[in-house]
């Protein structure tokens, strides 16, 4: 009647998924990423070489944090925020400083399993750079897998808490 239409979030442009299967119970992985997310997330993503809280840890909604990553020599600031906790499925990041997201989901397997499903989206792109979208989506998928790998590997090696590894 009055041309109003909900917004809604835009579709991604490019992206990445990947998932994995994780020696670990539900709790520990989604403690290990969302929980205690500031003090490991450099240990999987290891091409963030800056990461600076703006608001109180543990990771909770309206955090907001900068980060600063060094891909191929390429060096990038991107300031996100924790969008959504929702112990223990889902772990959301949106980008302030640039539009994306980042969703960790995790799904009970068992007692002693989880599945970790991780996408990474990004909303919009530069009008120069829309011609390599999908360079972007190969990029983006190889972030993914090796996202969901680093995080199963470090959690299979028996990756300590945030509070133990600080504490030794």
């Amino acid at each position: 009647m009055f041309g109003l239409r909900m917004r809604e979030a835009p579709a991604a442009l490019a992206a990445g998924r990947a998932s994995a299967v994780v020696p670990q119970p539900v709790d520990v992985v989604f403690d290990f990423v969302a929980r205690d997310f500031f003090a490991n997330y450099q240990r999987w993503c290891t091409q963030v070489v800056e990461l600076e809280p703006k608001g109180p840890t543990p990771a909770r909604p309206g955090v907001r944090a900068r980060q600063v990553t060094l891909v191929r020599g390429m060096r990038s600031e991107t300031t996100f925020a924790v969008a959504e906790v929702a112990r223990p499925h889902r772990f959301v990041l949106e980008g302030v400083s640039e539009q994306f997201r980042s969703t960790y989901e995790f799904e009970k397997r068992s007692e002693t399993e989880t599945e970790i499903n991780f996408s990474f989206e990004m909303r919009e792109l530069d009008l120069p750079m829309r011609p390599f979208v999908k360079l972007f989506d190969m990029a983006l998928q190889e972030g993914a897998e090796q996202t969901v790998e680093n995080i199963r590997s470090l959690l299979a090696e028996g990756a300590p808490y945030a509070e133990a590894a600080r504490a030794s």
